[in-house]
């Protein structure tokens, strides 16, 4: 019996031990594609970006046409320049960046994790300006 169990461990030990790391390229790929989901994850709220600024410019026109004390059209005014600030940082980012095709691994992995750091800011500054001016919005449409 233990014959047989060395028989059919031998195997499945070898087996297991064949299972190599990921190649240089593998990594290199794997980052890439963490950077670039970020990215595409941050193009889809984009069109949210758009939506929500013609809707404060909207609000912020109607109080203007009513004569509406400035401090009503203050948080529109703020909101709207968050958003205008998250769309050129997006834009900004995109401009900037880079395949790393032509680089060294170990430079194009530092370039990586780089860029990984900057389009998550990115992508955080446009979740918190998205946030916020939804509830303005929110806010502004409870008040009528």
């Amino acid at each position: 019996m233990k014959k047989y169990l060395i028989l059919f461990a031998l195997p499945l030990a070898l087996l297991s031990g064949c299972q190599s790391a990921p190649s240089e390229e593998e990594k290199k790929a794997e980052l890439q594609s963490q950077v670039m989901t970020i990215h595409d994850e941050a193009m889809a709220k984009m069109d949210n970006i758009h939506k929500l600024r013609r809707n404060l410019r909207s609000t912020r026109d109607t109080l203007a046409a009513q004569q509406a004390d400035s401090t009503a059209i203050l948080p529109l005014e703020q909101e709207l320049s968050g958003l205008d600030k998250a769309d050129e940082a997006m834009m900004q980012w995109m401009r900037q960046y880079r395949a790393p095709d032509t680089l060294q691994h170990e430079q194009a992995m530092q370039y990586l994790q780089q860029e990984l750091i900057k389009i998550q800011q990115v992508q955080t500054i446009m979740d918190s300006t998205i946030e916020a001016a939804q509830a303005t919005i929110t806010k502004y449409e409870q008040e009528k």
